[in-house]
């Protein structure tokens, strides 16, 4: 089979991890016929399922000499963490197999897989909240990873990928880091940080924080703004948007927002490949929509709008001029 072009940026990680858990269970040699069969299935379901599969066979020889000689205890063992999400027992179980040493990855991988090397992550869909000592509180959104550790008296959180929810109670202290810049809030603060592609978006619901780029530039932020940041730049303050926080009741509000755009959000939270057709993607759509049942959000926007959903086998869905 030859192999996929490689386009590193355009492979959902949560789909390399699929795909690297699926090759741990295979190469080990404690797989069923049934397993084998299960991921041959996967890898049929989608264009991005192969394209993820080919890439790790690709990685070199490594990964699979290393998961052959792996014990079936061990790769329960390592299968188990990966289910408690926690980064630390993953890569254990990854250094026990000689995977990480013999495919090259390992936890400067975060960029390619951050839901499986961070200490913390959520599938597509799903939303997770935690809490931590001394009253920080964080709501992470769907496909968002985030790591924790405690230094010099300080709570110190890395979102490596998605958006989150930060809630401090008075006299908690955390440092946030992102790709691009620090957050230091103030006690009793409540604001969302997003890690996007090429910047960061803060937003302050509640209290203030400063944000500090690597060149030492700092920056004040109020509750009611927000403002985009990447290394070097700082975007324009902008007033927070009316439901920025909908996605931690489940909502996603819209108010005269384009079709394309209110499907990109969507896109995020249902399984599969939802896609715009441009003839549409202009037309404005109003309402509350539900994240948790992206499929009758779909349907509900047939009902007010020229439109109409084209599914194939429940994972693709084109929305198309009706």
């Amino acid at each position: 089979m030859t192999p996929l072009a490689s386009d590193e940026s355009s492979l959902d990680p949560h789909v390399v991890e699929q795909a690297m858990l699926w090759m741990v269970r295979l190469q080990s040699g404690v797989s069923s016929a049934g397993e084998q069969l299960a991921c041959q299935r996967w890898r049929q379901e989608s264009p991005a399922h192969e394209q993820a599969w080919q890439r790790l066979n690709g990685i070199g020889q490594g990964l699979r000499d290393g998961t052959r000689g792996l014990s079936a205890g061990n790769v329960r063992g390592l299968l188990q963490a990966r289910a408690l999400t926690s980064r630390r027992a993953v890569l254990k179980g990854f250094a026990g197999a000689g995977v990480l040493i013999a495919s090259g990855y390992g936890v400067s991988q975060r960029s390619l897989m951050p839901t499986l090397f961070s200490d913390y992550g959520t599938s597509t869909g799903e939303r997770r909240s935690l809490s931590f000592d001394s009253g920080v509180a964080v709501q992470l959104d769907t496909r968002s990873a985030l790591d924790s550790e405690f230094a010099a008296g300080l709570r110190v959180l890395t979102l490596n990928q998605g958006r989150m929810l930060l809630t401090l109670q008075q006299g908690a202290q955390v440092a946030l880091r992102t790709a691009d810049v620090w957050v230091r809030p103030q006690p009793l603060a409540r604001l969302l940080v997003s890690q996007e592609r090429s910047a960061t978006l803060v937003q302050l619901l509640d209290g203030g924080a400063r944000v500090e780029q690597p060149r030492g530039q700092r920056f004040e932020l109020r509750a009611g703004w927000q403002q985009r940041f990447s290394d070097s730049l700082a975007g324009a303050l902008a007033p927070l948007p009316a439901g920025a926080a909908a996605w931690t009741q489940g909502l996603l509000l819209a108010e005269r927002l384009p079709l394309g755009q209110l499907l990109t959000e969507l896109d995020r939270y249902r399984p599969g490949v939802l896609r715009c057709d441009p003839r549409i993607a202009n037309l404005q759509a109003s309402g509350s929509f539900s994240i948790d049942q992206p499929e009758a959000s779909l349907d509900l926007l047939t009902q007010v709008l020229p439109i109409r959903v084209q599914r194939v086998f429940g994972y693709w869905a084109s929305v198309v001029p009706a």
